[in-house]
C-alpha cells in the first residue's frame, strides 16, 4: 500500500529588449501560479498487537486505504478477521448471535479481510480499503482444547469513521484470485518482500493463508493434518489475507525465504460444513532464492 507538486517557472524579463521602466512593471505584477497538486499519501498504518487471547488495537479508525500490521505476541497462533457488522446490527448483538449461533452468526456481517495467522513472535501485513460502520476484529482459530480464539476473549468492536483522506493502493507484483473452489495465482514467486493484490470473485466467503512446508513435507501431509491435527503441523504460518465475501479485495505483504508454500483456504462451506480445502481449495507453489 505511494507525485510531485507542479510548480510554474517564473517568467525571465528579457531586459536587453525593454527598458527599466519596464522591468519594474513586469516584476511588480502579481501573476497568480496554479494552485500546487498535493501529493497522495501513502496508505496509513495501524499496529494491532495480539496475545492469547486478546487483541490490543485501535477503537476507532479512519475509513480509507490502512496498512493493517499484525504482530503475535502470544504462545499460539493468532490471525486478525475484520468484520463489518450489517447495517443496523450492533456489536452486542453480533456477540449474543455468536454464543447462540456460532459461525452462523456470520450471516450478520460481511467479511473484509484482515492479516493471516502468523505463529508466536510474527507478524502479517495486509491493505485494507475500509468502508465506515461498526465492526469486530476477531480470530477465530482453535487452541489445543478446540475452542475457537474469539471465545476466550478475541473480539473486539471497532468504528471505522468517514474519512477524506485519499491515500493511493500500493505497487503489486501480481494478483491472487479466490473462487469456489480454487486459487488463481503464480505457481512460482521470487523471495524476499513483495506486495500482491487479492481478490474474491466467490460467490462464497473465502480467504488466502499461506502456509511453508517443512522440509520432506507436502502437500498431502499439510490436508491431513488439518482434517485431523496431531502433534506438530508439517508446515509453519506465513500470513496472508483472511477471509472476504464475495466481490472483496485488498493487498498482502509477504516476506518469503525460499521453500516450497500452500495457499489455503479454511472457510466451511455453508451447506456442508466442509472447509474449502477440502474441497480443492488448496494450491502448491514455490519461492524461488
Amino acid at each position: 500500500m505511494f507525485q510531485s507538486f507542479i510548480r510554474q517557472r517564473a517568467l525571465r524579463p528579457l531586459v536587453p529588449l525593454i527598458g527599466v521602466a519596464s522591468v519594474a512593471l513586469v516584476l511588480g505584477c502579481q501573476v497568480a501560479a496554479p494552485p500546487a497538486v498535493q501529493p497522495r499519501a501513502a496508505a496509513r498504518t495501524v499496529e494491532f498487537d495480539a496475545v492469547d487471547y486478546a487483541f490490543n488495537a485501535p477503537s476507532t479508525l479512519p475509513s480509507g486505504l490502512t496498512t493493517i500490521r499484525l504482530t503475535n505476541h502470544g504462545q499460539e497462533p493468532h490471525h486478525a478477521q475484520l468484520l463489518r457488522l450489517n447495517d443496523g446490527v450492533d456489536f452486542d448483538t453480533f456477540t449474543q448471535a455468536l454464543q447462540r449461533e456460532g459461525e452462523g452468526a456470520l450471516r450478520l456481517t460481511s467479511a473484509e479481510g484482515g492479516p493471516g495467522t502468523t505463529n508466536p513472535d510474527g507478524s502479517a501485513e495486509v491493505v485494507l480499503d475500509l468502508k465506515p460502520g461498526s465492526y469486530a476484529l476477531a480470530c477465530f482459530i482453535s487452541g489445543p482444547d478446540g475452542a475457537p480464539h474469539l471465545m476466550k476473549g478475541m473480539l473486539k468492536p471497532i468504528e471505522v469513521t468517514q474519512s477524506d483522506e485519499s491515500p493511493i493502493a500500493p505497487a503489486t507484483q501480481a494478483t491472487f484470485t479466490m473462487k469456489d473452489f480454487s486459487f488463481d495465482m503464480p505457481s512460482t514467486l521470487r523471495y524476499g518482500r513483495a506486495t500482491y493484490k487479492v481478490v474474491n470473485i466467490g460467490p462464497q466467503m473465502h480467504e488466502l493463508n499461506i502456509v511453508k512446508l517443512a522440509t520432506g513435507k507436502t502437500l498431502r501431509d499439510a490436508l491431513e493434518w488439518e482434517q485431523a491435527p496431531a502433534g506438530p503441523p508439517p508446515f509453519a504460518a506465513a500470513g496472508g489475507m483472511n477471509a472476504f465475501s464475495a466481490d472483496g479485495s485488498g493487498y498482502m505483504t509477504l516476506d518469503l525465504e525460499p521453500g516450497t508454500y500452500v495457499a489455503i483456504c479454511n472457510v466451511p462451506d455453508p451447506s456442508s460444513g466442509t472447509p474449502h480445502s477440502h474441497l480443492g481449495m488448496v494450491k502448491e507453489f514455490t519461492v524461488q532464492g
